[in-house]
């Protein structure tokens, strides 16, 4: 569940005065993964997400599309989307 400013990588940190919720630390067993790779985030009871100038990249799946994620433009996501992260993907779910 993500709640206020959600940071994804293999070791996660804040820029200075960020405040952030949670830091999720992923292992990455090929290094795609970047440091601080991309961030979760709600915006009017959205689901955001952006990359954070990662090495390898985001890439948005919905409904079989893939998209590459541009560096910090943020995306919104709908329950379903799956979420690429260097080798590493998640998939949305609303909570019910």
């Amino acid at each position: 569940m993500v709640e206020g400013l959600a940071l994804v990588g293999r070791r996660p940190e804040p820029r200075a005065g960020e405040r952030v919720r949670h830091l999720l630390a992923l292992p990455s067993s090929d290094m795609s993964l970047s440091k601080t790779h991309a961030q979760l985030h709600l915006a009017d009871g959205v689901l955001v997400v952006m990359d954070r100038g990662s090495t390898n990249g985001s890439v948005l799946n919905r409904r079989g599309v893939a998209r590459d994620l541009a560096p910090g433009r943020p995306a919104t996501l709908v329950d379903g989307d799956r979420v690429r992260f260097g080798d590493r993907e998640m998939q949305v779910a609303k909570e019910a």
